[in-house]
């Protein structure tokens, strides 16, 4: 063991912290006292802003600084912004004293390209966590060709445009590219631990035991059959507070962990817009006939356990044609689209409403009788009538006829719509602006 390795040793904890914090750390006397007892250069400094806050001798003469002037100097004044966003792209390399792996890179000191051998170690210093850097300026024979390298690397993966992380095999962040924090917004002080990943990104508990499951149980898969977890998506909060919609993918090599974080917030908006559009009729926002016929095919399919009577009701407009005629086609939207939220706020959440076309509208009602299904049909009827529809200067009485007809486990779909439309038509003989249920004649 050299020099300053031995005094590495006395310098930092011999405890990790508990839940990431210390219960007290070193004085910023005993800090100082032994990082100049090190024969190499060490910058202690904020971990989330890497602003330094003490420094040995080695490094103000590395730095060309002296040490008041070294401190509070931002790290990007002493090695290059290059070097610091290499910097601060190193995760939690090690848990709180313990020194991590040494890394590589390509900084510039003085006004010269130097490649810099980096060795990153958290320590307590007096309550507070921070990140203590020790450089070598001679780095070992073959790593100027293993610095290139590394730099490239670096590179591509902060070209990539999805966030890109490296984790050891508990999970905890060694490395994350530019995009992943431009995702998150997270520093390393907001994702210390893992669980801090779990808390910040899924806020809402519920939605956090899902989105763990769903992770947990997608690389369990995964990995017992040796191959990439399949792509889900997950609602992940931001450090800004917004929420974007992300695909993640896992690979396990070696006993490293490769994620990736790839934004489809606006694609998944997308499609639900187009969703909307393909099943929502343009002018009142209901259903529009084909979504609400595949609905129907699914409830309909449903129903056969008979829990609940499943019913289908007709809906017609009582003499629309005669407002288009006096009125003009505007007026009869506007009559068309007050119609469907009167009816949509006299109906049950689980209802399905939808727009057969003109004035005929439908609707998909599951209750626990035909009483109580009689008994909504003919609330809907009331509440289209109670009050006039205000039109220009004039107020309009308009009412509804309703046919519908309850299934039972032998009718089809096809001959249910049917005898609901018949008794709809009953309705419209027996003079209208009432509610008939179908009956075998």
């Amino acid at each position: 063991m050299s020099m300053p390795e031995i005094a590495m040793e006395v310098l930092l904890p011999q405890e990790p912290a508990s839940e990431g914090m210390p219960a007290s750390g070193r004085s910023r006397q005993d800090v100082d006292f032994w990082m100049n007892c090190v024969g190499a250069p060490l910058v202690l400094v904020e971990m989330q802003q890497l602003v330094v806050r003490q420094a040995n001798r080695n490094a103000a003469i590395l730095f060309g600084r002296g040490l008041e002037a070294i401190g509070q100097c931002p790290m990007e004044e002493l090695v290059g912004p290059e070097a610091t966003r290499m910097l601060g792209q190193i995760w939690n390399v090690a848990p709180v004293g313990t020194p991590g792996e040494p890394f590589i890179i390509p900084a510039q000191v003085q006004g010269q390209e130097r490649s810099l051998m980096v060795q990153v170690t958290k320590i307590a210093v007096e309550d507070e966590v921070l990140r203590l850097f020790t450089f070598m300026d001679a780095p070992p024979q073959g790593s100027v060709a293993l610095a290139g390298w590394q730099d490239n690397m670096m590179s591509l993966l902060n070209w990539l445009p999805f966030g890109f992380e490296i984790a050891g095999a508990d999970d905890q962040i060694q490395f994350a590219n530019s995009t992943f924090n431009e995702l998150f917004g997270f520093s390393q002080d907001d994702i210390s631990d893992i669980e801090d990943w779990w808390r910040v990104a899924y806020p809402d508990p519920e939605y956090r035991a899902y989105a763990r499951k769903q992770w947990y149980d997608s690389i369990a898969a995964a990995r017992a059959e040796q191959r990439e977890m399949t792509p889900f998506d997950l609602e992940v909060a931001t450090a800004t507070g917004r929420t974007r919609t992300i695909q993640f993918r896992h690979r396990t090599i070696g006993n490293f962990n490769i994620n990736l974080y790839i934004d489809v917030t606006q694609e998944r908006a997308a499609a639900r817009e187009l969703k909307t559009l393909a099943e929502t009729d343009s002018l009142t926002g209901a259903m529009n006939r084909r979504r609400l016929m595949d609905e129907a095919a699914r409830l309909h399919a449903e129903s056969r356990d008979r829990s609940a009577a499943f019913s289908f009701l007709m809906l017609d407009i009582d003499h629309f044609k005669s407002i288009n005629d006096r009125y003009g086609h505007s007026v009869g939207d506007r009559v068309l689209v007050d119609f469907t939220r009167r009816c949509l706020d006299a109906l049950e959440p689980q209802d399905c409403f939808g727009r057969m076309g003109g004035e005929e509208f439908a609707i998909l009602m599951r209750r626990p009788d035909s009483a109580a299904i009689e008994a909504a049909a003919e609330k809907l009827r009331c509440a289209v009538g109670a009050t006039p529809f205000g039109i220009d200067h004039d107020d309009l009485t308009i009412t509804v006829s309703i046919g519908f007809f309850i299934f039972d486990s032998e009718t089809s779909l096809e001959a249910g719509i049917s005898r609901a439309d018949k008794a709809l038509y009953k309705a419209k003989e027996a003079g209208r602006d009432r509610v008939i249920m179908w009956k075998a004649p």
